[in-house]
């Protein structure tokens, strides 16, 4: 098992959940907790950002496209043409893995498409620990027609969005399923917004990480509570008629 030059065991976080599931929150507060979730991608549709790291972020399009040209996301390839790039991959994604963690006593990733290439990373992956985030189905399939209204190709209206809802929920249940010897915690989006603090003493203590009165502060500054969503909708109803400003919307979705 690797070490740390301090001594430390190395451990691997490794983000489990749909786009629009909440997963840039999450991510957010592993980030603020002390874990290296590398550099974000800009993202319009997330306040803060998206908390992607672009390298994973533009492997797993890679890993897509030679799966099955022209897929994405939102329109899949099938779990065994994943499987059949393996050693075509294999190189790259072991690259990806020693620089990232070269160094680093706790670090991750998360981006959507890990649902389905998950078992390309594992054998290379020093002390994995998962973390799978959960939202609820209606809320991601409205939040993923309005995020791909405006794309040229892959929008979904909102059954497509339900039915690519159930299909990558079902990958994760079968991921928690066959690596049950693998650290797993399991969060929703709701418990994060209602408790952003009490979810994230969950996580620090899942990875044996110090929740500092400033680490605190820096997520309650970070995570756009229920409490505080409610108090703005009424406070500017009258002035904005009772439509939320933008940068709620976006954060909601």
């Amino acid at each position: 098992m690797a070490m740390t030059d301090s001594g430390q065991i190395q451990k691997t976080v490794v983000v489990l959940g749909l786009a629009r599931s909440g997963t840039s929150v999450i991510t957010g507060i592993l980030r603020i907790l002390g874990v290296e979730m590398g550099s974000s991608v800009n993202d319009k549709a997330n306040p803060y950002g998206s908390f992607e790291d672009r390298d994973f972020a533009l492997l797993h399009r890679e890993i897509f496209e030679l799966a099955s040209r022209g897929s994405s996301y939102w329109n899949p390839p099938g779990e065994q043409k994943i499987l059949d790039v393996k050693e075509r991959v294999r190189s790259a994604i072991a690259e990806i893995v020693a620089r990232k963690s070269s160094g680093r006593a706790i670090w991750g990733w998360k981006h959507p498409r890990t649902i389905l290439t998950l078992e390309l990373f594992l054998p290379v992956l020093t002390n994995p620990h998962l973390v799978a985030v959960f939202r609820n189905p209606l809320g991601i399939a409205h939040s993923s027609v309005e995020h791909t209204k405006n794309y040229q190709s892959g929008r979904v209206d909102l059954l497509q969005a339900l039915q690519l809802t159930d299909f990558y929920h079902g990958k994760m249940v079968k991921i928690l399923e066959t690596h049950r010897d693998v650290p797993t915690v399991c969060t929703a989006f709701e418990d994060v917004v209602n408790d952003p603090v009490k979810e994230a003493k969950k996580l620090a203590a899942f990875l044996e990480l110090d929740l500092t009165e400033k680490k605190v502060a820096a997520i309650q500054s970070l995570v756009i509570s229920r409490d505080r969503i409610d108090e703005e909708k009424r406070r500017r109803a009258g002035v904005f008629g009772g439509k939320l400003p933008r940068w709620i919307r976006n954060a909601l979705r």
